[in-house]
């Protein structure tokens, strides 16, 4: 009777044990709220951006994703860290419009204890967490590069050059113009045409516009600074049938752009290809990072791909 007894005592015991004992230790950064503060919704690739912080921020362990749109607009980005702010958000991530005008507003975060963490543009916010982004003037440098090995094999050495930039966000500006200085140290100034140099806005139409108003005259390549541009410029020439340009385009990912190269399009010719699954990774990594208490490299650069003819096999999977 007294072993019965002490058995019964035993499993009581564990059972009650058993109960007590908390569950599974979460991790630190388990139902974190995220606000993002994106720099517009206007292109594929932001769009993509936009996808894959929805589906991977639940899969890696954050609550609520809170995605909105700067629309390039920076008084409208400060509204919106100061709203995540007010919700009392864990950590802010942000693709500045304005890299030095968003400053005193992320400070505002800072001084009530929200991190920051940028992706795509940066910003010389002090207390900054991490930088995740891709060397923007590498894009330009790339696509002068290219473009130079196409000049010399196709053009004697000379060409002559549309520019669809993009002024209203710093990162692109950077891209232009590492592409013009590349291109005149590889070609030489008096190789070059420089046809137009224009920012296009946004808008695959403000792009189309600006290369129906110059396609009397001869271009050989139109660079994009985004592929709105790109797309655009493309479907201008298209529509007026024009013969011997060509388009490339600065950065740019996914069916869009890699089924144009993959099926020899007319003028879509290439495109540095920057994978947005790949910066909302490393951005969220980066948010667990911080909350488990581990260092974080201030700034991170995403692989970047020149993507043409001679490769599009390897990219074909993305779109298919």
């Amino acid at each position: 009777m007294k072993k019965r007894t002490l058995v019964s005592l035993l499993l009581a015991t564990v059972m009650l044990v058993a109960f007590a004992a908390p569950a599974m230790a979460e991790t630190p950064w388990e139902g974190k709220r995220l606000g993002v503060v994106h720099i517009t919704l206007y292109d594929e690739w932001c769009k993509a951006v936009y996808d894959e912080f929805m589906a991977q921020g639940p899969e890696m362990g954050f609550g609520e994703i809170n995605i909105q749109d700067g629309n390039l607009n920076a008084e409208t980005q400060q509204k919106q860290v100061e709203d995540f702010i007010t919700q009392n958000y864990d950590a802010i991530l942000i693709d500045p419009v304005n890299s030095v005008g968003i400053i005193p507003t992320l400070e505002q975060a800072g001084a009530a204890g929200i991190p920051v963490f940028a992706f795509d543009s940066g910003t010389e916010y002090e207390d900054l967490i991490t930088h995740v982004a891709w060397d923007h003037a590498e894009t330009g440098i790339l696509t002068a590069q290219w473009v130079a090995d196409y000049a010399k094999e196709n053009l004697d050495g000379k060409v002559r050059v549309g520019v669809l930039a993009m002024l209203n966000a710093v990162h692109t500006q950077v891209r232009s113009e590492a592409f013009k200085t590349t291109l005149v140290e590889l070609l030489g100034e008096e190789n070059i045409t420089w046809v137009f140099d224009q920012d296009f806005g946004e808008t695959r139409e403000s792009a189309a516009n600006i290369v129906t108003n110059n396609i009397a005259k001869p271009i050989d390549v139109i660079w994009g600074a985004v592929d709105n541009a790109a797309q655009g410029a493309a479907n201008a020439l298209e529509l007026a049938g024009a013969e011997g340009t060509i388009v490339v385009c600065a950065g740019a990912w996914g069916s869009e752009p890699f089924s144009m190269i993959d099926n020899d399009h007319k003028y879509y010719k290439m495109c540095i290809g920057v994978s947005a699954a790949n910066i909302v990774t490393l951005t969220l990594e980066s948010v667990q990072k911080h909350f488990a208490g581990e260092e974080v490299p201030r700034q991170q650069n995403i692989e970047l791909a020149v993507i043409d003819a001679t490769n599009i096999d390897e990219f074909v999977k993305y779109y298919q």
